[in-house]
Parts: C-alpha cells; structure tokens; sequence
C-alpha cells in the first residue's frame, strides 16, 4: 500500500496545526496537523481522516518512547472518523449533541519499521459501523513513504438515551 499524498505540515494551508481538544495536563506530546478540523465535521464526510503527528524533539525520544505515543493516540483518538457521516461533531461538542462518547473496546497495532522520528501520516478509515460498533484502521507512514505501523481498532458510540444514531447522510 503506497502512502497518501497529503501536504507535509507546514508546507500548505490545506494542511492546518491543530490543538488536541482532550486538554491534557501539560499538553501532549505531539503537534497534530490535520486537514479537517474537528469544528469541520458537523458536515457529513466520508468515514477518513489523515493527520500528521510531529514530534517537536525527535533528537530526545526513544524508538520505544515514540512507538508508546502512536500507540496511546491510535487507541484514544481515531475513532472519531466512525460518526463522521453522520455530521456529528466530537469536540468541542454543544449540550444539544446527542453524542455522549466514543469509547475503545478493542485496539491492536503492529510496529513495522521505524520511521523518520520527527513526523508520521496516519491515515485512518472506519471500514464497518453496525448497531453502535464501528472498526477502524489506520496505516502510519514516515515521510520517506515507508509503512511504520498498522493500528486496528473496535469503537463503541454512545448516544444520549434520548437519541436514535441518525441514518448515515453519505
């Protein structure tokens, strides 16, 4: 599988630097560039998002250090793209959303290849969304191209009792 073609941080406006809205204390340990943002995704779009994660130290990580950050933001950020065709928005979502969570019930992923430390694309799709359950996959590659590592991931959506998961506007 070849990498997307998708503009290096930085390098286009097509391409913005972006805040994790999680509100991690004392931040976390990416910048996140991305092509959509989140305030974006009240418009239904297709189950796939590509966001580049930049290490600003690369020098002062380890493999292994770098390898725990994509794994903890495979794990708790991607499944965002299961509700993206519905025109839900995750965060910062308004008190009238019906969205209550997206919660991980399941995350594997497999290391490759290291990769150039300073910056990876991930490019990640929801495959399959049934009865509240969405899979989704993401392939990490470096800049050169090269496939870093595959993340695949059960989500669960967690709706306000109230709602009903709107029918799919894509």
């Amino acid at each position: 599988k070849s990498m997307p073609d998708v503009p290096l941080p930085g390098t286009s406006a097509d391409c913005q630097f972006i805040l994790d809205p999680q509100g991690y204390p004392g931040g976390f340990p990416v910048k996140i560039w991305a092509r959509e943002l989140e305030s974006d995704c009240e418009t239904p779009a297709p189950p796939r998002q590509q966001i580049w994660l930049e290490n600003p130290e690369p020098r002062q990580r380890t493999v292994q250090a770098e390898q725990c950050i994509l794994a903890t933001y495979t794990d708790v950020h991607f499944t965002r793209v299961i509700v993206r065709p519905y025109g839900i928005r995750i965060a910062p979502a308004p008190a009238s959303e019906c969205l209550r969570g997206i919660v991980s019930i399941d995350h594997h992923i497999w290391f490759h290849r290291t990769g150039d430390s300073g910056c990876v694309l991930v490019d990640t799709h929801c495959s399959q969304f049934h009865g509240g359950r969405g899979i989704v996959s993401s392939e990490v590659y470096g800049t050169d191209g090269t496939l870093v590592a595959t993340a695949v991931q059960e989500g669960r959506v967690v709706l306000d009792k109230r709602h009903r998961l709107p029918e799919p506007k894509l």
